[in-house]
């Protein structure tokens, strides 16, 4: 009885939950999820006002997304944003979400996003900072493909900065 009531609780509190949309920046620079790009979105409530931000990124295995920060304009804070974006990962990736350094200040907000499972929202257990190594150990055997694929492009970046006439007589074989 007390799983249904839970469940209940969920669902209705997730019913009110705002609607958001999110611009949407990615970067593929040097990223911890490398070759996935961080994400960083302005969450915009219903109007278009901007009421927060986050940064995210999914992992190069695509089997969870890692949070490393969400940020809610103080006037905008306690009124379910956190929530709704949480509800639009889960929505738009079906994977696992792991925070990145839960901030001592938002952990009654991670314990209750922890119990939002029965809405979907699934979340691991927090990756600290010394542990982000350890987990990129996961995806390392990926690297050596990553490597490869570099060295192409550099190969082919150098023929095309050749002069035109050393380019042309090695074409031709001459």
């Amino acid at each position: 009885m007390s799983n249904f009531l839970s469940r209940w609780l969920v669902q209705r509190r997730l019913a009110h939950a705002p609607k958001i949309t999110v611009d949407v920046t990615r970067n593929y620079y040097m990223t911890f999820t490398s070759p996935n790009p961080d994400v960083k979105v302005v969450i915009r409530n219903e109007a278009g006002t901007p009421v927060g931000r986050a940064c995210y990124a999914v992992s190069p295995l695509n089997d969870r997304v890692y949070i490393y920060e969400v940020e809610m304009l103080s006037a905008h804070r306690r009124q379910g944003y956190g929530t709704a974006l949480l509800l639009f990962l889960a929505r738009t990736y079906d994977l696992p979400i792991t925070v990145v350094k839960e901030l001592y200040s938002a952990c009654s907000f991670w314990r209750f996003a922890r119990g939002l499972g029965s809405a979907g929202i699934r979340l691991t257990q927090q990756l600290s900072v010394s542990d982000m190594a350890s987990e990129a150990e996961r995806w390392s055997h990926l690297q050596p493909k990553a490597r490869q694929l570099e060295e192409v492009i550099t190969h082919r970046l150098s023929v095309e900065r050749l002069p035109w006439s050393e380019a042309t007589t090695r074409g031709l074989g001459v």
